[in-house]
């Protein structure tokens, strides 16, 4: 799987929705964008539970083992630096 990026491109300038109301294709790859994004933004456990897919540099995780945040600095390998840019 390639690397995410953490931005959000535009929504796409179609239809919203199909004739049955549901998300059409195009919205509907965006809203899974956000949504792991923002969920992303919010997720935290310990070490062990880092996650290992989704990741983009400079992606968060809040370490509760370390008791603060870790940001990804390298994709492949992964590599998880502390805000003070040591490797954690």
């Amino acid at each position: 799987m390639a690397a995410q990026s953490s931005q959000i491109d535009r929504p796409p300038l179609l239809q919203l929705s199909d004739k049955n109301g549901a998300a059409s294709q195009p919205y509907a790859s965006w809203l899974q964008q956000a949504f792991t994004i923002l969920f992303s933004q919010q997720q935290s456990g310990t070490t062990a539970q880092r996650p290992t897919t989704g990741l983009w540099v400079g992606r968060r995780y809040y370490d509760t083992t370390l008791g603060y945040p870790v940001y990804v600095n390298s994709v492949s390998p992964t590599v998880w630096h502390n805000s003070a840019g040591a490797v954690v």
